[in-house]
């Protein structure tokens, strides 16, 4: 799946969703995860979302739970 052109990057996890103010952003968690009533409790509190089991190099790192926009960490040149 290629990026959107309104995809945002950024460094590090933002504080908020910088497109509606969301606190807090969810880290995106791809593959097979380890099931537990830890993830559990961050999937229900939106501090973690599943991405998916295909993984590629090009996935965003954080989802807002609110209204589901993707921000890709920026790559080091």
């Amino acid at each position: 799946m290629s990026r959107q052109s309104n995809s945002i990057e950024r460094a590090r996890k933002p504080q908020k969703c910088p497109v509606c103010g969301t606190v807090p952003l969810a880290s995106i968690l791809y593959g097979y995860p380890n099931y537990s009533s830890e993830l559990e409790q961050e999937l229900q509190e939106g501090r973690t979302t599943l991405g998916g089991c295909c993984v590629s190099e090009d996935d965003a790192a954080w989802e807002c739970p609110h209204c589901g926009q993707k921000i890709y960490r920026r790559k080091e040149l």
